[in-house]
């Protein structure tokens, strides 16, 4: 592949100030600007100059005692990195700052397409690690608390909930999102694992090895997955709601489900949108539809016949402002599903602490300006969530319509 030209190099790198790891950070922008331009001139670069140049250190400034100009390479590095890994480039060039350097590199996407280094996993290491959280949950929830008395284990008959928690007919699966992985194809020791952002299930991955066979040829679906924080700290809370009645319940990863899962269920989804697998034909029968690049939601407003765009800018250094989608219907088996989900890990929390929140109904009925009375209730709802990481600051209900056990609107 030919080497980008000038032109092209400077429309990479305003694609990357412009992102959402970039944009709020003038600091960060000012740092990778100037790395730039400095490569451009050709030359080596050393910590003293860009700590003078750009931070403003005199002669007395000590690279050895201060490290300053290392931490910030290194969160420039990461940032990077976040950013190849979350957006889709529309360029055949990245910008890369090797280690040990301060001048920046341009690599070939395809190049990149192949993981820089290869990790030396056990198989069984990741899904062991999932495994032993979900466990620690479980026992903590069912085990490692003091027994509930009667009046506690009672319902109180929240209208949310009941269908789940008092329902003898279907047992209750709760769905805990995992992130699909790539390893090598015919290789068992030393396999290199690799996490593709475009790639979240079956259909990606054939389409990504029909539009890039000489890259994706060499991989395949992976057994190994990780589960996003979101849904792991989630579950604590959902199981809470069922006041100690383990039976009828179990977890399964997303990626492990099967088609008789939703026949023989009720489910209840945590995760972001990525981690929907089958799940997605699901979500796709309702009135809300989710584009992930740029991250966006659409809903159909029926009484008016019209779609409304919610767009979302969702991420600036730690900032993090996401759409929350709580989505609760009727399945073909006249079983009960309901989705917890998002673009991040802010917007899964976030519709977790909502349904599970003992005045979800009160803040429903006061966005709906009417009374709910219909038991067990159906809904679709968004949310505005705004946070740092895993701590959610404050959010707003942006749409809520009930339904009926048909799935349409009352």
């Amino acid at each position: 592949m030919t080497l980008p030209t000038d032109l092209e190099k400077a429309q990479i790198l305003a694609q990357v100030l412009k992102s959402p790891e970039f944009q709020d950070s003038k600091r960060y922008q000012e740092l990778l600007q100037y790395l730039v331009d400095k490569t451009s001139q050709g030359g080596s670069l050393k910590e003293t100059e860009i700590a003078h140049d750009l931070f403003g250190k005199d002669s007395k400034f000590d690279p050895s005692t201060d490290p300053l100009i290392r931490s910030y390479i290194s969160n420039l590095r990461k940032k990077l990195e976040h950013y190849h890994l979350t957006t889709e480039n529309q360029f055949d060039h990245i910008i890369e700052i090797p280690k040990g350097q301060y001048l920046v590199k341009f690599s070939a996407k395809s190049v990149h397409l192949s993981p820089p280094q290869r990790k030396k996993y056990s198989t069984y290491i990741y899904p062991a690690i999932i495994l032993l959280l979900i466990f620690v949950v479980l026992f903590q929830y069912f085990f490692d608390r003091p027994p509930l008395t009667a009046a506690k284990q009672k319902q109180t008959g929240n209208p949310v909930w009941t269908d789940f928690v008092d329902n003898e007919k279907h047992p209750t699966l709760i769905v805990v999102g995992d992130f699909l992985f790539l390893n090598e194809k015919d290789r068992v020791v030393g396999r290199t694992f690799w996490r593709d952002p475009k790639i979240n299930n079956e259909a990606d991955f054939e389409h990504a090895l029909k539009s890039n066979p000489r890259v994706y040829s060499q991989y395949q679906i992976s057994e190994v997955s990780y589960a996003g924080a979101g849904a792991a700290l989630g579950l604590k809370d959902v199981l809470r709601m069922f006041g100690g009645r383990q039976a009828n319940l179990s977890v399964k990863l997303s990626s492990q489900l099967k088609w008789d899962d939703f026949d023989n269920n009720n489910i209840i989804f945590l995760g972001t949108f990525k981690n929907l697998y089958k799940l997605d034909t699901l979500l796709s029968r309702t009135d809300i539809k989710y584009h992930l690049s740029p991250n966006g939601l659409l809903v159909f407003r029926d009484s008016s016949k019209t779609w409304e765009s919610f767009d979302l800018s969702w991420r600036g250094g730690d900032y993090q402002k996401d759409f929350s989608v709580m989505i609760k219907l009727v399945g073909s088996k006249n079983n009960t599903m309901m989705f917890l989900t998002g673009f991040s890990e802010v917007g899964v929390m976030e519709s977790v602490k909502l349904v599970t929140d003992s005045s979800f109904l009160a803040k429903a009925e006061t966005f709906l300006k009417k009374r709910i009375t219909a038991s067990p209730v159906y809904f679709e709802m968004v949310s505005e969530a705004e946070g740092v990481r895993y701590t959610v600051f404050q959010s707003k209900i942006k749409y809520l319509h009930l339904l009926d056990r048909s799935g349409a609107e009352q």
